[in-house]
C-alpha cells in the first residue's frame, strides 16, 4: 500500500470570522469549518475565546479529513495582539486592529518622526492600525501592563504559541508592526524605543515556510491533533491569499473583495518608496520573503453593497439579499449606466489620500431607480479598484500582467464582470471562497519540504464583450479619473 498523501491545515483568524481547513498538496480541499471571532466591547476579542475558536475548528476539520493533519499553516488579521507577560500568558484581551485609542499616538509619530520618513523605512504610514502605535499607547496609558509585557504576539502568533509553547512571526506580519525593516529584515531598535521596547520583545521572525515549532503531547491529546506535527506563521492574511490564488511574480495582480477591498501588485524590485508614500500604499516583501509588493486599501466596497441592501432590500435576509442585489444590477445592460459614484464614505486612503473625499452620486436623475443605483456602486467601486492598480503600476515601474479577483464578494458575478469590464487586463476569479486558509496550508506544507507555488487555486477567466469594454474603458478615463482629480496613466 502506498503511503497516503500529506494533509495540510490551514487557519484564518479574521476579524469577523476564523475559518479552518485541510487539504492535500495538490490544494484539493477536504474538509471547512468556520467559528465566529468573538469580540468584547472596546476593540477587543478575548484570547481564550479566540484560540478555543480556532482550535475547535481545526479539530473539526480533522474528523471530517479522516485524521489529523501533517502541517499547520496559520494566517490571520495583520495588526492586531496582545502583550504576553513572562510565562506566555495574555496580558487581557486582544487589541483590534480598528481600535481607535492609538489614534493621537500615530499622529505624534507621524509629526516627530516624519510620516514619509517612517513609510520610506518600514513601508507603513503612521495609522491608528500599526502596533508601534498600539505599544506607545500602552506604555502611556497601562503602565502595570507595559512594565509585565514580556513579548508582544499577533493573533496568528498568539494561536502558534498555544499549540507549539513557542512564539514565532513571520516577515509580513513584521512590516505591518511599523517597527520592522523589510529590506534589511530586522527590527528597527529606535522605533521599538518610542514605546520603551527593545527587539528581544518581538517575536522571532522566521523565514517563509520555517515551522516555528511542533504541536506538544498535551494539545495534541486535547484538540485530537498528532504531536511534533509542524507548525508554520503562514503570514499576513492579504498576502497569503493573493498567493494562494496565483498572484506569485512580478506584474501579477491581486484584487481581494469583501467589505474593504485590498488590491496589491506584486514586484520584483523595491518600488518607489517615495511614490507610494504620497498614494497612501504601504509597500513590503511579499509571502515569499523575496519579490516586494505594494498594497492599498477601499474602506467603502462590500459595505457600500451591505449600505444598499440595508436601505433598499430592507426585510431580507442572509443571501437572499445579495440574490436580490444581483438580480437588481443585472435587470440593465452591462454599459455604462452614466451615473458617476465616488465611493469614499468617510475619505480616501488610496490613491491620493484625501480625508475630506465623500460619497457622492452624479447624474441621478427622476428616470433612475434602486437597479441604477445599485449598479452605480459596483461601477464607483471598480473604477477605483483600477485606478489603484494603475497607479501601483506606476509605483511598480511595469504594467499588470493580469488580475485576480478573490474573496467573498466575488459571489457577486454581476461585480466580477463588471471589474473585468473596467481593466484592460486578463482578469480571473478565484474559484476558492477561503484564499487564505488555502494560502496558510501550503504554507504549511513547506516544512515537509513542499512547494508551495505547486498548487494555485482553481479559478475562471472573465472576459467582457469588446463593445462592454470600451464603453467602460471610455467612461473610466473621461469621466471617473476627472471626477477624483486624475489623469489617465502613461
Amino acid at each position: 500500500m502506498s503511503p497516503r498523501s500529506p494533509l495540510l491545515a490551514g487557519i484564518d483568524i479574521g476579524t469577523t470570522h476564523i475559518k479552518a481547513l485541510i487539504s492535500d498538496t495538490d490544494g484539493t480541499v477536504l474538509a471547512r469549518a468556520v467559528r465566529r471571532t468573538p469580540a468584547a466591547p472596546g476593540h477587543r476579542h478575548p484570547a481564550d475565546g479566540v484560540l478555543t475558536a480556532a482550535l475547535d475548528a481545526l479539530a473539526e476539520c480533522a474528523d471530517a479529513a479522516g485524521g489529523p493533519p501533517d502541517a499547520i499553516g496559520v494566517t490571520g488579521m495583520a495588526e492586531a495582539g496582545v502583550p504576553l507577560d513572562r510565562d506566555g500568558r495574555p496580558l487581557g484581551a486582544l487589541r483590534a486592529w480598528s481600535d481607535p485609542e492609538p489614534a493621537p499616538y500615530a499622529r505624534s509619530l507621524g509629526e516627530r518622526l516624519g510620516a514619509d520618513a517612517l513609510h520610506r523605512a518600514t513601508g507603513i504610514l503612521p495609522t491608528l492600525k500599526a502596533p508601534l502605535a498600539k505599544w506607545c499607547a500602552l506604555a502611556a496609558l497601562e503602565t502595570r501592563t507595559a512594565a509585565r509585557m514580556h513579548a508582544w504576539a499577533g493573533a496568528a502568533d498568539l494561536l502558534v504559541h498555544a499549540l507549539t509553547g513557542r512564539l514565532g512571526t513571520d516577515g509580513t506580519f513584521a512590516q505591518r508592526t511599523m517597527a520592522w525593516d523589510p529590506h534589511h529584515k530586522r527590527w528597527i531598535a529606535e522605533l521599538l524605543a518610542e514605546a520603551h521596547l527593545e527587539p528581544r520583545h518581538m517575536p522571532p521572525v522566521h523565514a517563509p515556510g520555517d515551522p516555528v515549532g511542533t504541536v506538544t503531547p498535551a494539545v495534541a491529546a486535547r484538540h485530537r491533533l498528532r504531536a511534533g506535527t509542524p507548525v508554520v506563521v503562514a503570514g499576513h492574511d492579504h498576502l497569503v491569499g493573493a498567493w494562494a490564488a496565483g498572484a506569485h511574480t512580478a506584474g501579477q495582480v491581486a484584487d481581494s473583495m469583501g467589505t474593504a477591498e485590498a488590491v496589491l501588485t506584486v514586484s520584483a524590485t523595491p518600488p518607489d518608496r517615495g511614490a507610494a508614500a504620497g498614494e497612501g500604499m504601504a509597500w513590503g516583501r511579499h509571502a515569499d520573503g523575496e519579490h516586494f509588493i505594494v498594497l492599498a486599501g477601499m474602506r467603502g466596497s462590500g459595505a457600500l453593497v451591505e449600505w444598499f441592501c440595508d436601505r433598499f432590500l430592507t426585510g431580507v435576509r442572509g443571501s437572499d439579499r445579495y440574490a436580490g442585489f444581483e438580480r437588481l444590477a443585472r435587470s440593465l445592460p452591462a454599459t455604462p449606466t452614466g451615473l458617476l459614484l465616488t465611493p469614499y464614505p468617510g475619505g480616501r486612503s488610496a490613491p491620493r489620500p484625501d480625508p475630506n473625499a465623500t460619497f457622492d452620486l452624479r447624474g441621478l436623475g427622476l428616470d433612475h431607480g434602486p437597479a441604477e443605483l445599485a449598479r452605480a456602486v459596483l461601477e464607483g467601486t471598480a473604477h477605483h479598484a483600477r485606478w489603484m492598480a494603475d497607479v501601483q503600476a506606476t509605483v511598480c515601474g511595469a504594467a499588470p500582467e493580469s488580475v485576480t479577483l478573490l474573496g467573498g464578494s466575488t459571489r457577486l458575478r454581476v461585480w466580477t464582470e463588471l471589474k473585468a469590464a473596467v481593466c484592460p487586463w486578463p482578469t480571473r476569479v478565484c474559484a476558492e471562497p477561503e484564499a487564505p486558509a488555502l494560502g496558510a496550508a501550503q504554507w504549511a506544507g513547506a516544512a515537509l519540504g513542499l512547494d508551495p507555488a505547486a498548487a494555485t487555486a482553481p479559478s475562471d477567466p472573465v472576459v467582457p464583450t469588446p463593445t462592454t469594454a470600451d464603453a467602460h474603458r471610455a467612461f473610466h478615463h473621461d469621466r471617473f479619473l476627472a471626477a477624483v482629480g486624475s489623469t489617465a496613466p502613461p
